[in-house]
């Protein structure tokens, strides 16, 4: 049985239970079709002030290095959770260190019970560092995919873009979840002729489908957004926009889902331009309520600056819904037929006139067909077979060549 360790700082934990969930549901869908894959994920231990001759710095280091390592089940994934410094005098710029001191750690301990045959890191900085760490003691292959947009928050520092590109450089294999990403990882780092595969983030299809949906049966169109309130989701661009083109859509009305730091602006601006009867604000759901908002809406809106990937834009299609999004980067590889949803300027004028185009074909999309659509290329099991053809291959070049090495 291949054994794959996984490093991901992003993965579900108590205290953001849905963090990282895609990697979660990758890791899942890898061990059903007969991988061994555990997870390794480093948790921030926040130092808040450093003051050497204070009591919360020793109290801090003290507990810092008492904290000891084990394995724990997260919905059927072994995962061990490690700390790492964050925090005072630990800059984000170093954090790759404090990571990477932090693995080393355990990495022995965690060897010795799962010698494993390959390192698969999510991201660049963080884990793919690190991951060439793990893959170097134990001689394998490191595969990296990167998930991190804007990509330029990992080479906005001269620290952070040197260990970034020396993690992509040394990784066997790289992969990024969409072209976009692909394109400005290439473009920040320098490195326009680093092969870089594309491999999309999958959907669960036990949450997200289109069985409950029903015919559309009154004039009425319900819109959704889905995310949270920070500037890059940029909600008060689709706010002015439907403050626009309202009185020509009479009937649509748009439901928000989420929350974050511009909530409270967002509601202000909504009652500001009289659209309050209009613009529903629905509180943060799990999985299952967004997916059950899902299947009570006629479709999808992404206002985002920049998406990387758009998970939501796939588990919209999954429960039958067309996609409205601006040009952001992820949706542009998804959306790529007028019968999915409609692509549009990254700009209030275009957001504008899509909610009117999409409003006024509304019935002339068929949910069954968006629906068998992303079931045929999103799906978990589909992305773990093809992330297996990566793994194999890797392996059987290790096999060939006797061992492998990262320093390359």
């Amino acid at each position: 049985m291949l054994k794959v360790l996984i490093l991901s700082h992003m993965f579900p934990r108590e205290s953001h239970k849905v963090g990282g969930i895609f990697v979660m549901e990758q890791v899942q869908a890898l061990r059903q079709i007969g991988i061994d894959a555990r997870v390794v994920s480093g948790d921030p231990f926040w130092v808040n002030k450093f003051r050497p001759q204070g009591a919360v710095w020793y109290a801090r280091a003290w507990r810092y290095s008492k904290l000891r390592w084990r394995w724990t089940d997260c919905n059927g994934v072994p995962v061990v959770f490690f700390p790492y410094l964050a925090g005072g005098i630990f800059r984000p710029c170093v954090h790759a260190w404090t990571y990477e001191i932090g693995l080393r750690s355990i990495l022995e301990d965690v060897r010795k019970e799962f010698n494993y045959d390959l390192v698969h890191a999510h991201t660049s900085y963080l884990d793919g560092n690190a991951g060439v760490l793990a893959a170097r003691l134990n001689s394998v292959p490191l595969v990296i995919t990167e998930h991190t947009g804007p990509f330029s928050l990992l080479t906005n520092h001269v620290l952070k873009r040197y260990v970034t590109r020396r993690a992509v450089q040394k990784a066997d294999s790289v992969i990024s979840v969409g072209e976009s990403l692909r394109s400005d990882m290439r473009n920040n780092l320098r490195l326009q002729d680093t092969p870089i595969t594309i491999l999309p983030n999958g959907y669960n299809h036990h949450i997200f489908n289109a069985r409950g949906r029903v015919a559309r049966r009154s004039n009425d169109i319900k819109a959704l957004w889905v995310g949270h309130f920070v500037p890059v989701k940029r909600i008060d661009r689709l706010v002015e926009a439907f403050a626009t083109v309202a009185g020509d859509i009479p009937e649509l009305t748009i439901s928000l889902i989420g929350d974050g730091e511009g909530l409270g602006e967002a509601k202000q601006d909504v009652m500001n331009r009289g659209l309050a009867d209009r613009v529903h604000f629905l509180d943060k759901m799990d999985r299952e309520g967004v997916a059950a908002a899902m299947s009570a809406h006629d479709f999808l809106i992404v206002s985002s600056e920049v998406e990387t990937f758009s998970l939501v834009t796939i588990e919209a299609f999954a429960s039958g819904l067309p996609v409205l999004s601006t040009r952001c980067g992820g949706p542009e590889g998804l959306i790529t037929d007028p019968s999915l949803g409609r692509l549009v300027a990254n700009n209030v004028d275009g957001l504008a006139a899509g909610l009117v185009d999409v409003c006024r074909n509304i019935n002339n999309f068929d949910p069954a067909f968006i629906a068998a659509h992303v079931a045929s290329k999103y799906s978990w099991a589909a992305v773990a077979r093809e992330l297996t053809m990566v793994y194999q291959k890797l392996i059987e070049g290790s096999i060939y060549n006797g061992s492998y090495s990262t320093n390359k």
